[in-house]
Formats: structure tokens, sequence, C-alpha cells
């Protein structure tokens, strides 16, 4: 079945408590209430059946895409229903690519560089350390990757018509400096809040978004190119199972 996905994207999404039951090929999704749709998510991943005996086959047809489902989502015709809604966007490998390198150094000796799609999925072998100078300094040859890069004007446009504080689109970076991030975006005619972490840990971006959802955030998009931060995103968001959200992993 084609879920309208490029080779090595995976995405999910969260309806409320309502999970979409996921087989290799595909999804299905339930937007009855907590309850049913629990019980149809049960279902279809014991059986491959919902609770009216739909298999895969049936439903196919009826099933949107992802890219569908964003396009949705920023012509504000979302399934999700949304009240105040954070937009969160990677910076490097999501939005832009950069050239940039991540040093890997042990015993105090760069063995190896890494791109940050390559850093992304890096497993650190005992005594490896990292060395991210390249961030800290202003962006080089920068170039948008136009597909996303339109994802997030189209919510920067959405934010601009809507209620005050009921919207809010950021880039969410691991950089220590956001400055020449937000040099770049206003270069090309971008404004856009950047917040520059100064970590790659995966926990520090799913604390930041979730320090949103207490501010009152009940919808949620989150785009990045690296698994583990998608990861520590989704598990975060289960402890707010009344959140909605549409996380997006960028290969």
């Amino acid at each position: 079945m084609d879920i309208g996905k490029r080779p090595g994207d995976t995405w999910q999404l969260i309806i409320s408590r309502n999970w979409a039951a996921v087989s290799p090929a595909g999804f299905r999704m339930s937007y009855s209430d907590d309850v049913e749709g629990k019980k149809n998510a049960d279902m279809w991943a014991k059986t491959g059946k919902d609770l009216e005996g739909n298999t895969e086959k049936d439903t196919a047809e009826h099933i949107p895409t992802y890219s569908e489902l964003l396009k949705l989502a920023v012509e504000n015709k979302s399934p999700l229903r949304e009240r105040k809604v954070l937009s969160v966007f990677d910076f490097d490998d999501t939005i832009a690519l950069t050239d940039s390198w991540i040093y890997v150094l042990k015993n105090g000796k760069e063995i190896k560089k890494l791109d940050p799609a390559q850093f992304a999925v890096y497993k650190p072998r005992p005594g490896e350390t990292f060395d991210f100078r390249d961030f800290d300094k202003k962006l080089r040859n920068p170039r948008l990757i136009k597909q996303n890069a339109e994802l997030l004007i189209k919510q920067l446009d959405k934010a601009r018509r809507s209620a005050r504080g009921t919207r809010k689109v950021t880039i969410l970076t691991a950089r220590r400096l956001g400055a020449p991030i937000t040099s770049f975006f206003r270069s090309i005619g971008i404004d856009v809040y950047v917040v520059p972490l100064g970590s790659a840990n995966p926990k520090d971006k799913a604390d930041w978004i979730e320090k949103q959802i207490r501010k009152g955030y009940d919808t949620v998009y989150f785009m990045d190119d690296s698994p583990k931060n998608i990861r520590a995103v989704d598990n975060m968001l289960t402890r707010y199972p009344r959140v909605k959200s549409l996380t997006k992993l960028i290969r």
C-alpha cells in the first residue's frame, strides 16, 4: 500500500489516545472516542482487522498519506482539533543543509568527522567524544531543503493570520548559537523564532516541547532528521494523552 512516504521516512499520527495501529505496510486511524479507538487499535494490531471486520485492503483507499495530512494541517483543515498549536522544526538537515561537520575525538585526537545526517544515527564507542566547533560559527554555504522550508513558511503564514497566542512556530536547534540561523533566515525574508539548546541530547528537545505543553499548547507538530530526537519527543508525548501530535522523521 502506498502511504505517500519517501524511502526511509517514518511517521506516526496520534489523535488523543487513538493511536494509528501500525502494520508493516501502513496504518489505520480511529476517529472515535478514546475507549472505542483503543479497542479498534488493539483489534487491528492482533488480527489485521478493525472492529467492523475491515482489512487493510478494504480501507487502503481511504487512508490519507502523510503529505495529505500535513497539507490539511497547513490549510486549516487538519483532522486534529487545534486550539493552541506548536509547530517545531529542527534546522540542520531538516530545514537547511550546511557545510558543517561534527568531529569525533578519542584520547584528544580527531578520528573521523560526521555530517549532521550521519551524526543523527551515530552510536559513539567507549571513549569517544564530539567536537561541534563548526556549529558555533557563521553558517557555511546554507541552502534550504525546499519542500520542508515551504511547510515552515506556511506555518508562519498561519501564525500571522491567527489570534495572538494561539500558534507558535519555532526552529529548535542543538546549536549553541541561534544568531547565525536567525541572520540566514532574515537574509532570505523569513522571520522565525530560533531556540538554540546548545545540546545534542534528545531529552533536551523533548523537555523544551514539554514546557510548551505545560503552557497550554494542545496540538504539536514536530519535524526532525534524528530518530533519537523523534523517539524522545514521542516518549514524552505519551505522558500527555490529550495532546494531539504529528511527528515526522526526515531522512
